[in-house]
């Protein structure tokens, strides 16, 4: 009785409903069963759920909702919890499994036309990881009301609903722009190659937001056969769907869009040319190398610079190792990691730089650490010494790094180093010594 009494109120609190009124206006909830799903809350929990989040402030409430769904772990005997905090941990696991009360989803359903946004999706988001059927699904995708059927979209997407797709395929034509480009998303996580004809058909829809979401959805894809389709939306107004075709792109990994995503490098939206480098790294496109090592050393953007170090590492190419070593003193502390970390990652480089070697001995314990990994993969003799130095490092994955490298060294010099290595208070360490000594002598 409480959990009916606490259900009404909770209807009541969100949007004008009546515990009565949950009983006539919300559609009977009809189950599919999932085996091994992980419990789910009641109805009770439900409700105490979305008449707090009503009531409170909407940042948390967007906070709360992006975390619902993930499996709030705590340490056992909860040592890291405050000695007089409640035991919450099985209330917080059910809101991360899967709903299965009738109660619980017939308020679900009833929830997700109601006027706080937030609200909306949470109830939304919960009954996308709910037992209803797809036959609700579908009779809330085709509601009168513009916000019950972008939260059924939505529900279907979190749930990836495959019996949902002819619905979510016909909503994308959907007059109001909100649920049809829900319906764009929703069938990008589902991933249906059925649907792709849809998707790029919404390609070319009107709407902005409906455009938006279907680049994005043929994104999820991979399939190089549909970079044809967003190309053009490289030179659109809005930056914003600029740097989604680039990720999109770069996801289809389609050998004719290299040329575009280099034009993107010079876009004036520092998001859209981080985008682009990523997206060029990840196609290992080697025609874009001198134009990433331009970036890396003048962007105005950290962040784009800092792509950019991380798009050369994964090209390879031992002609970047000069300018990733000038990227080694950025001002930027991201920079200047991932510019070490990349050097690690050239091919074909027998000389480690000055800049490097300088690094290991960075106060930085990152930086340290990248350098000193760079250091041990090049095998540059003349490094010995610095990476005998690491040996007594303070962090234990550098001096573990210092080990591994002075082992594939081979050289005679590393040997009284890695005998004192022997003697390490880290176990790790110490058998990587013995193991590096077998290598040496």
């Amino acid at each position: 009785m409480r959990a009916l009494h606490v259900l009404g109120l909770a209807v009541a609190a969100l949007g004008g409903a009546t515990a009565a009124g949950l009983t006539a206006r919300a559609p009977r909830a009809t189950l599919r069963t999932d085996a091994g799903a992980r419990a789910g809350a009641d109805s009770a929990r439900v409700a105490r759920l979305l008449g707090a989040l009503a009531h409170t402030d909407p940042v948390i409430c967007d906070l709360i909702g992006d975390q619902l769904g993930n499996f709030w772990m705590g340490n056992a005997g909860g040592l890291s919890r405050f000695g007089d905090a409640p035991d919450v941990q099985g209330a917080k696991d059910s809101l991360a499994g899967s709903v299965t009360d009738p109660r619980a989803i017939s308020l679900l359903q009833a929830t997700v036309g109601t006027d706080n946004a937030c609200v909306r999706r949470v109830a939304a988001k919960l009954l996308g990881n709910s037992t209803v059927s797809a036959a609700v699904l579908g009779r809330l995708l085709d509601d009168p009301s513009p916000r019950v059927r972008e939260s059924a979209a939505y529900a279907a997407g979190v749930g990836e609903r495959r019996e949902t797709r002819a619905a979510l395929e016909r909503l994308l034509a959907d007059s109001t722009a909100a649920p049809a480009a829900m319906a764009a998303w929703a069938l990008g996580e589902i991933q249906d190659p059925a649907s792709t004809p849809a998707l790029q058909k919404a390609v070319r829809a009107t709407a902005p937001r409906v455009r938006l979401a279907s680049v994005w959805a043929l994104g999820q894809f991979e399939d190089a056969s549909f970079a044809k389709d967003v190309l053009p939306l490289l030179r659109d107004v809005d930056p914003v769907m600029r740097a989604t075709v680039a990720e999109a792109l770069g996801e289809m990994k389609s050998p004719r869009v290299g040329p575009a995503l280099i034009g993107a490098l010079t876009d004036r939206n520092a998001e859209v040319r981080r985008t682009a480098a990523n997206a060029l790294g990840e196609m290992h496109e080697r025609s874009a190398v001198v134009p990433l090592e331009g970036l890396l050393l003048n962007d105005p953007d950290p962040d784009v610079r800092r792509e950019c170090a991380n798009a050369l590492g994964n090209l390879g190419l031992a002609r970047s190792l000069e300018p990733l070593a000038r990227a080694l003193e950025d001002q930027d502390a991201d920079v200047r990691h991932e510019a070490a970390n990349a050097i690690g990652n050239l091919d074909d480089v027998a000389k480690a730089p000055a800049a490097l070697i300088r690094a290991t001995t960075s106060p930085d314990v990152d930086l340290r650490r990248h350098a000193t990994d760079a250091l041990a993969h090049i095998g540059d003799p003349a490094a010995v010494q610095a990476l005998l130095d690491r040996l007594r490092d303070d962090d234990k994955g550098i001096r573990l790094a210092a080990v591994e490298g002075l082992g594939e060294l081979n050289v005679a010099a590393a040997v009284p180093g890695l005998t004192r290595a022997l003697n390490d208070r880290d176990p790790e360490v110490r058998r990587a010594a013995a193991e590096a000594l077998g290598k040496t002598q």
